[in-house]
C-alpha cells in the first residue's frame, strides 16, 4: 500500500487520512513556497483568497453559502451569469471568494493563525460539513493568491439578486445599497441598431479582452465622434474596492470612463492616479503605469481605432484587468478564481449590452473574448479547471443562440524544452528513466515539474527518486523511498524533500480516481532566493528517476512538463526559466537556425504538444503565429500534436502574422498612454489579431480571410509539419 508524508514529517498509509479538499499546488503555495513568493499579502494576514470550486453532480453552489459566523470560513461569490443551471445532475465549476475570517479570531484562543495548507484544508471541510456535505464526492478547491482585504466590498453573507443586469447572485454591502450598475447605451449607436423608426438595425457585436494593465481611457477606444469610450465596462479586480460591487477591485462603465476624461483631459496619469487604478505595493509598480503593458497592446491590438479602417462605434468593448500577482504567476496557480471570475462577468456584462442596444437580453448578440495568457503545465487534455469553467459558459451561451468565440494563443514555448516524453516502451524495461532536468543559476523563483502518468489496463506501481547536481540522493521526509500506485482510489501522497537536512522543496500527488492522468508536481525552491536568508537549491543539472516497478505499462507516453517562471511582461522577479537539457535535443538545424520541426524519436524532448495548458479543450479557438514576410512559422509559437484530426480539442487552429520578420520582431500595437505604440511579440499578439477580425466579419458580415503561403523554400518536412504548427495560416 503507498504511503503518505504529512505536514509533521509522519507517515500515513493511504485511506487513514482526512479527505483533501484541495488541489495539487496548495501544499506548496500555502507552505514552505509562500516564503519565496510574490504574496501582496502575508499569510499571517491574509483573509480573502479567490479560489474556484469544482462541485459534484446535484450539489447547488448555495449550498455551500452561509451567513457570516465569527470564527468560521464562508464563501463569497463574485457576480454570475445567470445562464448555468445549479445542481443540474452535472458537474459545476464555480469561482468564489473564500473569506477564512480574521486573522487574529482563527486561532483556538484568539491567537493569529497563518493561513497555512493545513489550516485551509481543516475550515473547507468544516465549511462542506455545515453544508451537509460529509461523504465522497467532496467538492475541490483550487486556491489563488490572497488579496488585500481592501480589495474587498462584500461584506454580508445575504445572497440577493441583482434588479437590473442578467438576473446575476452577487453578495451585496452590509448597508443593503450598491446594485449592479447598468451602463447607459450610446445614443449614437443605439440609433443605428435599433433606428426609432423601426426597419432592420446595423450588427452590433462586443469585444471582450481580460489581461493585464487595460488603459480604459485610451483615445484609440472612443467612439468615431470622439465624444465617448466604446468601453461599456471595465472590471479591475484588485483595486481598492468601493461600493457598489462586484465584490472585489472597481469597475467603471461607460459614464464613469466618460466623466473621468472629462475632468481630467489629455493629463492620463492624473486620471488613473486620481481613479484609483494604479495597482502599486511595495514588490512591483502597476504594469498602467508603464509606458507599455501586455493588456494595452492586447486591447489595442483587438478593439483599438485605425484611420485606414471602417469605425468600429458598433463594436462595444468589455474588459476585464486581472490582480497583479495573477500575472506575475507565469505558472497559472493562482490564474484560475479571476480568470473564471472573469468570463462571468463578461457573459453578465454582454446580456446588458444586448438589453440595453437590442432590447432584449436574450437576443443573439455576438461576443468575442480574447485572452491572451496561458501555461504550459496542465494535463492538455480539455479537464484543467480553468477549461471546465469556460467551455461550460461558451457551451451553454452558444446553445442560448448567443454566438460566443473564445480565441487564445497558442503559446511561446516551441523552442523552450519544457516539454518531454517517457513512452511505454521506456517504462517496460522496468529501469529507472532519467528526466534531466536543468535547474539555473540566480533564479530567484520556484521551478516546477508535472509528470501526468496515464491510467494503465490494471494497477501499476511507480517508484520516484530525485538526484541533486552533485549525484547525491534528494531525501524524502521518513523514508527511503517515494513508491505510488496508480490505480483506482489511491489516495493523496505529500512528501517534503531534504538536502544537508534541510527542506528544498516538496512532492504532491492528489487523489487519483482510476481514470485518465494522475499528477506527481514536484516544486523546488530558488537557487537564489530573496530574501538570500531563505534555503536555497542547488544549480545544475538535476535527475529526476521514474520507474515502473510492478504491474501494467500505460498505452501512452507520460508528459513531462516544466511550468514556466520565467518573468512576464512588465514585471521582474529574477525567474530563470527550467528546461529539460537532454543530449539528443537538436535545437538546430546544419546551417544554424532555430528548428521548426519535431525531435527525432530518440529523444526525451519534443516540440509537438507544448501548446498552451489553458487552450486543449473544444470550446476555443487557438491562435498560432507567422513571420509576415516569408510565412513561415515563427520559432517560437508552440503547437499541438503531430498530425492530428482537423477539428479536434488541443490543435493549433489558424495562425496570424505577429512578426514583421526575423529582424523586425513584434506587432505594432498601443502603449498605455494615448500617442505611444510599442512593438511585442508572441502568440499573444496574433491572437488579437484573429479576434479583431473575426469580430468585424461578425459586425460587417464581410468575411475575407485568405490563406497565407510559404514564400520561401523550406524542407519537406518543415513543410509536413506545418498544419501543426500554423494551422489555417491568415493572410494580412
Amino acid at each position: 500500500m503507498a504511503m503518505g508524508v504529512e505536514a509533521d514529517g509522519s507517515e500515513h498509509k493511504d485511506g487513514d487520512s482526512k479527505p483533501s479538499l484541495t488541489g495539487a499546488y496548495e501544499s506548496w503555495t500555502y507552505g514552505l513556497g509562500a516564503r519565496y513568493a510574490a504574496l501582496t499579502v502575508p499569510l499571517s494576514e491574509a483573509r480573502y483568497v479567490p479560489a474556484i470550486v469544482q462541485l459534484p453532480p446535484e450539489i447547488p453552489l448555495e449550498r455551500l453559502v452561509h451567513p457570516k459566523e465569527d470564527g468560521l470560513t464562508r464563501i463569497l461569490l463574485p457576480p454570475l451569469w445567470n445562464g448555468v443551471p445549479h445542481g443540474s445532475g452535472e458537474r459545476t465549476v464555480w469561482p468564489v471568494l473564500l473569506d477564512f475570517g480574521d486573522p487574529g479570531e482563527r486561532g483556538v484562543t484568539g491567537e493569529r493563525v497563518e493561513l497555512n495548507a493545513e489550516y485551509i484544508n481543516s475550515a473547507l471541510l468544516d465549511l462542506t460539513r455545515r453544508a451537509g456535505i460529509a461523504e465522497a464526492p467532496l467538492p475541490v478547491f483550487t486556491l489563488d493568491a490572497p488579496l488585500p482585504a481592501a480589495t474587498v466590498a462584500t461584506k454580508s453573507g445575504e445572497l440577493r439578486t441583482s434588479e437590473a443586469g442578467a438576473e446575476v447572485q452577487a453578495l451585496l454591502p452590509d448597508d443593503g445599497q450598491g446594485e449592479l450598475r447598468i451602463s447607459e447605451p450610446d445614443p449614437q449607436v443605439l440609433a443605428r441598431v435599433r433606428p426609432p423608426g423601426g426597419g432592420p438595425g446595423e450588427k452590433l457585436v462586443v469585444m471582450a479582452v481580460i489581461d493585464d494593465g487595460i488603459p480604459f481611457a485610451h483615445r484609440n477606444f472612443l467612439n468615431e465622434a470622439g465624444d465617448s469610450t466604446r468601453i461599456d465596462y471595465c472590471w479591475l479586480q484588485s483595486i481598492d474596492a468601493t461600493n457598489p460591487p462586484p465584490v472585489i477591485g472597481r469597475e467603471f462603465t461607460r459614464t464613469d470612463i466618460n466623466a473621468l476624461i472629462a475632468t481630467h483631459g489629455p493629463d492620463e496619469d492624473a486620471l488613473y492616479r486620481r481613479s484609483g487604478a494604479l495597482e502599486d505595493t511595495s514588490d512591483y509598480s502597476a504594469t498602467l503605469g508603464h509606458f507599455a503593458s501586455h493588456g494595452a497592446h492586447v486591447l489595442d491590438a483587438a478593439a483599438g481605432k485605425r484611420p485606414d479602417e471602417p469605425d468600429l462605434d458598433r463594436m462595444r468593448i468589455i474588459a476585464v484587468q486581472l490582480p497583479a500577482p495573477v500575472t506575475i504567476d507565469t505558472t497559472g496557480y493562482y490564474k484560475k478564481g479571476p480568470v473564471l471570475a472573469a468570463m462571468h462577468y463578461i457573459f453578465m456584462r454582454a446580456d446588458d449590452i444586448a438589453r440595453a442596444y437590442l432590447g432584449d437580453a436574450n437576443a443573439p448578440l455576438p461576443l468575442v473574448i480574447n485572452f491572451s495568457y496561458g501555461i504550459t503545465g496542465g494535463p492538455h487534455d480539455g479537464e484543467h479547471e480553468v477549461e471546465l469553467g469556460m467551455k461550460e459558459l461558451i457551451d451553454l451561451r452558444n446553445k442560448a443562440g448567443k454566438p460566443t468565440t473564445l480565441v487564445m494563443p497558442a503559446g511561446n514555448s516551441f523552442a523552450n524544452r519544457m516539454y518531454g516524453e517517457i513512452t511505454p516502451a521506456d517504462l517496460a524495461t522496468g529501469k529507472p528513466f532519467d528526466i534531466p532536468w536543468r535547474i539555473q543559476p540566480n533564479d530567484a523563483t520556484t521551478s516546477y515539474l508535472e509528470l501526468w502518468i496515464p491510467a494503465s489496463a490494471g494497477p501499476a506501481e511507480y517508484n520516484l527518486a530525485l538526484a541533486g547536481p552533485d549525484g547525491s540522493a534528494i531525501k524524502v521526509a521518513n523514508r527511503p523511498d517515494l513508491k505510488f500506485h496508480v490505480a483506482p482510489g489511491t489516495q493523496r501522497v505529500w512528501a517534503q524533500l531534504f538536502a544537508n537536512n534541510t527542506q528544498i522543496g516538496d512532492i504532491e500527488i492528489p487523489k487519483f480516481g482510476g481514470t485518465g492522468l494522475m499528477l506527481v508536481r514536484i516544486a523546488l525552491v530558488p537557487t537564489e532566493p530573496r530574501p538570500a536568508s531563505l534555503p536555497a537549491a542547488p544549480a545544475g543539472l538535476w535527475k529526476v528517476s521514474l520507474t515502473l516497478t510492478s504491474g501494467a505499462k500505460p498505452d501512452r507516453p507520460v508528459s513531462c512538463r516544466i511550468q514556466r517562471d520565467s518573468d512576464p511582461y512588465g514585471y521582474r522577479r529574477g525567474g530563470r526559466q527550467s528546461y529539460f537539457d537532454d543530449p539528443a535535443d537538436m535545437r538546430y538545424t546544419s546551417d544554424g537556425a532555430p528548428s521548426r520541426v519535431e525531435n527525432p524519436d530518440c529523444a526525451f524532448v519534443r516540440r509537438m504538444g507544448t501548446l498552451n495548458g489553458f487552450a486543449t479543450h473544444d470550446q476555443v479557438t487557438v491562435v498560432s503565429s507567422y513571420f509576415a514576410d516569408t510565412g513561415r512559422a515563427t520559432d517560437y509559437a508552440s503547437a499541438g500534436p503531430l498530425y492530428a484530426p482537423e477539428g479536434a480539442p488541443g490543435i493549433v487552429d489558424l495562425s496570424m502574422a505577429a512578426d514583421a520578420s526575423t529582424a523586425l520582431r513584434g506587432a505594432l500595437a498601443a502603449g498605455t498612454r494615448s500617442g505611444s505604440a510599442i512593438r511585442l511579440s508572441g502568440t499573444s499578439m496574433a491572437s488579437p489579431l484573429y479576434a479583431r477580425r473575426a469580430a468585424v466579419e461578425l459586425m460587417t458580415g464581410v468575411a475575407s480571410s485568405k490563406v497565407q503561403p510559404v514564400l520561401i523554400p523550406i524542407s519537406e518536412e518543415e513543410a509536413l509539419h506545418r498544419p501543426s504548427r500554423l494551422g489555417t495560416p491568415i493572410a494580412i
